[in-house]
């Protein structure tokens, strides 16, 4: 389920107290192993320490793959605020899962938004929680899924940037490296008619999800519609007006080739 967004907190130490902690301080920060970026040519660099951090309002966020638990403490600190500032209900996970790929995206230092990208396999997905039998349905035609889950942004000026290099870099982890066929996604009603317009995702289902407490629409993505329409729109940020979804802030489609190589690079040295 997605949140609205809101002014961004300050980088600063964690409390010596909250370090057994997830849901502690948005300014958490420390020693991290540095994940790669994907910030291609089409994207405004970033800006070397001492530059007036103004400039980074120009910029497209950094997007990284979350590989350390200090950067996993900081996304889950975002889902738990946000998620909490709606009135839904969210259980802290002290480590990553096994199977759940998890991306953030920073404005410089300042941690902006995430998202999760979970594999289907034994254990399922967050969805069949909900909506068991239209998940089995769509197995039982050998549609191969994947489930992205606990969007948070924050940052109104940032959103859009934000929320589409996210969703890029999960369609290609979902498409290119693990070949799925659609990206399940549940979310709260209000939000689906956003979903629909800005990313073309199919409503399938209505349903009622026990772990936040609150109604939800099952919805899918399929990787061919993806692909086409960021081949179609892919980094021509000037159609956003016209054609009013968020494939014109995608990655231009001839730098999908260097992102999936940095992305399975990056897979295979874990």
């Amino acid at each position: 389920m997605s949140a609205k967004s809101e002014e961004g907190a300050s980088a600063g130490p964690p409390p010596a107290e909250a370090k057994g902690s997830v849901f502690v301080d948005s300014r958490w920060v420390g020693p991290t192993k540095k994940a790669a970026k994907w910030l291609m040519s089409s994207w405004a660099p970033s800006l070397p320490r001492g530059v007036d951090e103004r400039r980074t309002n120009l910029q497209r966020p950094l997007i990284d793959r979350i590989r350390d638990l200090v950067g996993w403490q900081q996304t889950q600190t975002l889902v738990g605020r946000r998620y909490g500032q709606r009135g839904l209900k969210v259980s802290p996970v002290g480590s990553p899962e096994p199977g759940l790929t998890t991306l953030q995206a920073r404005d410089g230092r300042r941690l902006i938004g995430t998202l999760s990208v979970r594999e289907d396999g034994p254990n399922g997905l967050a969805a069949d929680a909900s909506f068991p039998e239209e998940l089995l349905r769509l197995r039982a035609k050998g549609l191969k899924l994947v489930e992205c889950s606990k969007l948070a942004l924050e940052g109104a000026e940032t959103s859009k940037p934000a929320l589409s290099g996210l969703f890029h870099l999960a369609y290609l982890y979902a498409h290119r490296v693990k070949l799925a066929d659609l990206i399940i996604l549940e979310v709260n009603p209000r939000h689906a008619p956003f979903y629909r317009r800005m990313l073309g995702a199919k409503r399938l289902q209505v349903g009622h999800n026990a772990s936040v407490d609150a109604p939800s629409v099952l919805m899918c993505l399929d990787m061919l519609h993806m692909e086409s329409q960021v081949a179609r729109f892919g980094g021509k940020p000037e159609l956003a007006d016209e054609v009013r979804c968020l494939y014109p802030y995608f990655y231009p489609p001839e730098e999908e080739a260097e992102l999936v190589q940095v992305l399975r690079a990056e897979l295979e040295a874990e």
